[in-house]
């Protein structure tokens, strides 16, 4: 019937209002200002060249950077350019991800309570250190780390040599395509859909007061995106990371990982956009 037709679109429309959409017959958080689905073409260019426009463009604002990327399409199953994926950058913030995922795929129905998903919720959204240092030591501290690497199979991750501080764990852009891989394909809908609700829902200010709309946000405007940010000191280094979900249908893993004097804190933010947005051609829509 004509009533129904014009329904479908209409609460669609409204789920999404409220934070959800319809997928696959289930319903899923929308992502943070989602762009409809559109034709894609994958643009074709040569991974030296890519490199080379993200290095040049961090080091405009920063010589003295040092910065690893990766950029996976899952519609086509490949990797559209990648940088240094394999060396280990400190984690910062971006561990919550591994702590929210041991939470969920714990046996112990722990994750199941309304009080907790709401405190993983607050923790990845607003990236809440207070609540990622409880869950943390709950969890065992770095054996949450090597538990979901070995669960993953990530042969970059590796638990801080200090127990006590979760940023300083050692992650890679290949392994961190993977987290989010697990995400958005295997976790199962329920735990999905939290986590990336979440993420698609990180505000600009975050628990401790950071702007977190550097890189992703900031670098590739008007996209969709569910994102877990990072940002902090790792001995003598500032590191500033942004990864998540980009495009229609979060179709895109972007993960841009950046370190460089710790003197040089405050410029970072400006370092991960300029690095990120050199990379926003390869995730934005185009006619066919």
């Amino acid at each position: 019937m004509v009533v129904k037709s014009l329904l479908v679109p209409v609460i669609a429309a409204l789920l999404c209002i409220t934070g959800a959409g319809f997928v696959s017959g289930g319903v899923v958080p929308c992502a943070h200002r989602s762009v409809p689905a559109v034709a894609h073409q994958i643009p074709v260019e040569d991974e030296g060249a890519v490199a080379a426009r993200v290095q040049q463009a961090i080091r405009a604002v920063l010589p003295d950077s040092r910065v690893g990327f990766e950029v996976f399409d899952r519609a086509s199953d490949a990797v559209l350019a990648s940088q240094d994926a394999d060396q280990q950058f400190a984690a910062m913030s971006v561990v919550k991800l591994l702590v929210a995922l041991d939470l969920l795929t714990r046996d112990d129905g722990s994750s199941s309570d309304s009080a907790t998903q709401q405190e993983l919720r607050q923790m990845l959204a607003s990236s809440d250190d207070q609540i990622a240092d409880r869950l943390w030591t709950e969890g065992g501290g770095g054996a949450i780390v090597s538990r979901v690497a070995a669960r993953l199979g990530l042969t970059g991750t590796r638990p801080p040599d200090d127990p006590g501080q979760w940023g300083d764990t050692q992650i890679t852009p290949a392994d961190l395509v993977t987290v989010y891989r697990y995400i958005a394909e295997q976790l199962p809908a329920p735990d999905r859909d939290l986590v990336l609700g979440a993420l698609g829902d990180a505000p600009r200010t975050a628990a401790d007061g950071f702007d977190q709309y550097f890189g992703i946000p900031e670098g590739m405007p008007n996209t969709g995106w569910a994102i877990k940010q990072g940002w902090g000191t790792s001995g003598s280094d500032a590191v500033m990371n942004s990864t998540g979900l980009v495009g229609p249908d979060l179709r895109y893993v972007v993960v841009v990982l950046v370190s460089a004097p710790a003197s040089s804190y405050s410029e970072l933010p400006a370092v991960v956009t300029a690095g990120t947005a050199a990379l926003a051609g390869l995730v934005a829509p185009t006619a066919p």
